[in-house]
């Protein structure tokens, strides 16, 4: 690296110093590392090949061809592993996020959703059941989580499943899942020299050699060496570079933590808030509080920082590191070896009860391929009359073998009877202890395996050994459980700092799935991380629902509500489906249940049909009863005018009177002008009338489209 002149070069030298000195740190620390945890690099390799089936090494198998011995492997470690592995994916654990505030408790559906798109997008649960099996086998599972920005610039979420053996940690960590570790390395290798560049480019003033990005320093460390090959597709910085397209280089990214300095100071203008500085913002609030001539009132503290830096031959590049609580790298330890300070899985303890039972059975195979299966020793042309027809026809029950007169008389005969080989009494039942011994060390037994270790075995008494072998196992799953809190808090941080962009993320609600953009929440609030109990575990809570399922068909009548909640908390239910039974619960021992809630809008719909059908009957009946009037009207009108003709006409044809001297007397009423008006409006009653029950109608209709009556339509343009 270049140093500035002038001014600027005692502030680049003392970069350069504090690089080197970093670097140097780092590789002091991850020889340490590396050293220490060589015995467990071997083992876990071992441990690997017994796992796939590679449970003889070449050496041993030369020896065996060089006896012409058969080389016989049956592998029964795997569907050990399997079975565990297997139990992790059908029991697959879901993370929730509880505001820890006052107040009611409920779950942050925002970022619960968030957290399970961000799994969805990179198939989380693969890679961590990936990570599982590792622990299983040989103790230690890795995960990295973090955003890729290279395919989508805004950052594509990533969990990745991570090699054990390209990881090196904190070797004084003693906590399960290393969560007290101070430092951890990973090693990539066979890296292509462009994405090296492109990774770090380092100062364009002053760019790397190709060489700088090899760490050649990271192999043959430790009591497990691992030889650097020189395959002309690495380079060497002490040896000659070889211009090849596909020259690949090996690649250290470290992640530290170091306790930094900072003041806890009580704001000047809001004592009610409390500021973390750090040192230049401490200095700076200070010299302005001096000339304001106000007094600060601090405390000095530490804080971690969490640092990144990339390692070839030297320090390529450093800054903070991408979460400022949490390594990225998250680990699900096993079982711990106390005295050596490592971890080891299920496979440590089958590989010698494995080794045994591959050398039982080629030693059983050999003894037969190598035993007299019959026959008999005789002097030559003592016994057959022929000796080649004799050896071809003895062993052949269908033929008759012909002997010499005499041979099989006499008291030394010329020939014996083959003795045959008998197997050691003990061998088979070695050989089934070697197999057997292989469960038993695991506490994987054969129940867990999907078999039954006796036939017409009670269904109960199955699935209390299984629980029994989960009960062995549940270290393991403790530690899974333990890793998915982790990083959960892991996946929290990413979600409020770099995925709060407004993103739209899925909900899925009580009603209804919604999409819900991705802002960053208002203030501080801390989060508790829950983690759901997986619903098909074999646990204490499946045997105590089988308990209680044999009395609640007998008092389950006669049980409130409360004691229905009280009961579901011991139900092999997941907490979010008692949760929402419980939900259900409440609201019905409230009066708002949904389902009686649906009924009664149902019988207020029924009864508001009802009385639209009685309203119409009711309006129908008047209009029948109104149009009866009339008609009676118009008859009593039709009756009165007939009445009225009647008397006019009788009073018109009655017979004239005369008086004394003869002469015609009037009557005192002259009723010629009253006979004529009563004609005229008799007239026209009779034409309205007629015009009423001659004119066109028309149906009268209620709001429901139902007929209640009749009425003379209204002609147009007519005036009354």
């Amino acid at each position: 690296m270049a140093i500035s002149v002038d001014g600027a070069e005692s502030e680049g030298a003392e970069a350069l110093h504090d690089h080197e000195a970093l670097a140097k740190r780092l590789k002091a620390w991850f020889g340490t590392d590396y050293e220490k945890q060589g015995d467990w690099r071997k083992e876990a390799r071992e441990d690997f090949d017994f796992e796939a089936g590679h449970q003889l090494d070449e050496t041993d198998k030369a020896k065996l061809r060089d006896m012409n011995r058969p080389i016989v492997i049956m592998n029964r470690i795997g569907p050990v592993i399997d079975s565990v592995a297997g139990s992790e994916v059908a029991n697959r654990q879901t993370v929730q996020y509880i505001p820890r505030e006052q107040g009611d408790v409920q779950v942050n559906e925002v970022l619960t959703a968030a957290a399970k798109w961000f799994r969805d997008q990179c198939d989380a649960e693969d890679e961590e059941s990936d990570a599982f099996r590792d622990t299983v086998v040989c103790g230690m599972g890795w995960t990295e989580t973090r955003l890729d920005y290279e395919d989508e610039p805004d950052g594509a979420p990533m969990v990745e499943r991570t090699d054990p053996l390209e990881m090196v940690w904190d070797s004084t960590a003693k906590k399960r899942n290393l969560v007290d570790m101070r430092r951890v390395f990973h090693i990539k290798r066979d890296i292509p020299i462009e994405e090296a560049r492109a990774l770090c480019p380092g100062d364009p003033d002053n760019p790397f050699e190709d060489a700088d990005y090899n760490a050649t320093w990271v192999d043959g460390k430790g009591s497990e060496r691992e030889p650097h090959h020189n395959d002309n597709k690495t380079y060497n910085k002490d040896g000659t570079e070889v211009s090849d397209s596909d020259k690949c280089v090996t690649m250290v990214r470290a992640q530290w933590w170091e306790r930094v300095p900072v003041w806890l100071v009580l704001d000047p203008t809001n004592p009610q808030n409390l500021l973390t500085l750090e040192k230049d913002e401490f200095e700076d609030l200070k010299k302005k509080a001096k000339i304001a001539g106000v007094q600060l009132r601090f405390t000095q503290q530490t804080r971690k920082a969490y640092k990144q830096a990339y390692l070839g031959n030297e320090l390529l590049e450093v800054g903070d590191a991408p979460c400022k609580d949490h390594f990225s790298f998250k680990c699900i330890t096993g079982k711990r070896d106390r005295n050596k300070n490592i971890w080891f899985g299920l496979v440590r303890a089958m590989k010698d009860p494995q080794r045994w039972a591959n050398k039982w059975m080629m030693q059983t195979m050999h003894i037969m391929n190598t035993s007299s299966k019959g026959g008999i020793g005789a002097e030559r042309g003592a016994f057959f009359e022929n000796d080649a027809d004799g050896e071809a026809s003895w062993a052949k029950n269908e033929q008759v073998t012909f002997l010499k007169q005499g041979a099989l008389s006499g008291a030394a005969p010329k020939w014996m009877a083959k003795p045959t080989s008998q197997f050691p009494a003990s061998s088979f039942q070695l050989m089934e202890f070697a197999i057997g011994s292989i469960r038993d060390v695991s506490g994987v037994n054969v129940e867990l395996l999907g078999m039954q270790s006796g036939a017409g075995q009670a269904a109960s008494l199955d699935l209390q050994r299984k629980q029994s072998a989960m009960t062995i196992l549940q270290s393991f799953f403790d530690s899974l459980r333990r890793y998915r809190k982790e990083q959960g808090r892991l996946l929290l941080y990413l979600i409020e700092n770099y995925l709060s962009d407004g993103r739209l993320i899925r909900i899925v609600g009580k009603d209804q799935e919604q999409y819900v953009p991705l802002i960053k929440q208002e203030g501080s609030a801390k989060y508790d991380v829950i983690v759901d109990e997986a619903p098909s575990a074999a646990n204490q809570k499946e045997s105590t629902w089988a308990m209680l399922q044999q009395i609640l068909p007998v008092i389950g009548k006669m049980l409130p509500p409360a004691t229905w909640l009280a009961l579901l908390k011991y139900s092999p239910l997941p907490t979010s489906a008692q949760k929402d039974i419980s939900d259900s619960l409440e609201k019905s021992q409230n009066g708002s249940d949904p389902a009686a809630e649906q009924a009664k809008a149902e019988q207020a719909r029924e009864d508001a049909k009802t009385a639209a059908e009685i309203e119409r009957a009711n309006k129908k009946t008047e209009a029948d009863i109104a149009n009866m009037n009339r008609k009676a009207d118009a008859e009593a009108q039709i009756k009165l005018r007939t009445a009225q003709a009647e008397n006019v006409t009788n009073m018109l044809n009655a017979p004239t009177v005369a008086g004394p001297d003869g002469v015609p007397v009037a009557s005192g009423n002259d009723g010629t002008a009253l006979v004529m008006s009563m004609l005229a409006e008799m007239q026209n009653g009779m034409r309205m009338l007629a015009e009423s029950i001659n004119a066109p109608k028309q149906l009268i209709r209620d709001q429901n489209g139902e007929i209640i009556g009749t009425a003379p339509m209204q002609m147009p343009g007519r005036m009354n």
